[in-house]
């Protein structure tokens, strides 16, 4: 039965995607999303492969996967089938992250978020960098003081730098929401306006973020948190040229 016949339950397969890992994908949607309440019956296996058009060892493994991951439980008897399960909050939080893209929030919606999380990621960075990681962040600084003709490589390495910082973190759920933040905002630069200001604001520009990485290299907290205090209109006026 092809796909077509089950269009609520469509699946997004691709050539990095089985077809078990796409039914796993879809109803995990589902379910996060509250689409479908915990104890909601999904239906017998043989329901859902006939919903979503595949083989019945592509739906075991699928229905294998949601369980590994908390989101449903086999029951047995005549009312049995799949159902959905109480998922904790530690995995609905990371299936969000995960799944936000640019389509679920606006590019300065994700620069506003990133903004506040500056300091805390800075902080760690300066508690945490290594002597190759400080010198792998004033390679960049080195490399975006040559790109002053070329705004667009400029804003692409400036975020370069900040992944970097963000990488140093020893908190993985603030590296990872940050780095998702990060990830949106660098999908859609080609929304981001061009600053027709760019070559008057570079020197100032360049020097907030050489203080930034020198703030961090020191490891004093207190100039840390001058340096992101400093740093910060500059991403508030890119979240003012996004989205327009």
């Amino acid at each position: 039965m092809p796909d077509t016949d089950a269009p609520h339950l469509s699946l997004a397969v691709n050539e990095r995607t089985s077809r078990a890992q796409a039914v796993a994908e879809r109803l995990s949607d589902l379910i996060v999303t509250e689409q479908v309440r915990p104890g909601d019956r999904l239906g017998t296996k043989l329901d859902l492969q006939r919903q979503f058009g595949v083989a019945a060892g592509t739906l075991n493994e699928a229905i294998r996967l949601l369980e590994t991951r908390g989101l449903v439980e086999a029951r047995p008897g005549p009312r049995g089938g799949i159902f959905v399960a109480r998922p904790s909050a530690h995995i609905r939080l990371s299936h969000l992250i995960l799944g936000l893209g640019a389509d679920a929030m606006s590019v300065s919606d994700s620069l506003e978020i990133r903004n506040a999380l500056e300091l805390p990621v800075a902080l760690q960075a300066a508690r945490h960098a290594g002597r190759e990681q400080l010198a792998r962040l004033d390679q960049i600084v080195v490399e975006m003081s040559r790109l002053r003709d070329e705004p667009g490589e400029y804003l692409l390495r400036n975020w370069d730098l900040h992944e970097e910082i963000a990488r140093i973190s020893l908190n993985p759920l603030l590296r990872t929401i940050y780095l998702s933040l990060l990830e949106t905002a660098r999908e859609a630069v080609r929304d981001i306006a061009p600053d027709p200001g760019f070559r008057d604001s570079f020197p100032r520009n360049l020097q907030l973020h050489r203080e930034l990485v020198d703030a961090i290299a020191s490891g004093d907290e207190a100039r840390v948190r001058l340096a992101v205090e400093a740093h910060t209109p500059l991403s508030e006026a890119m979240s003012a040229r996004t989205d327009g």
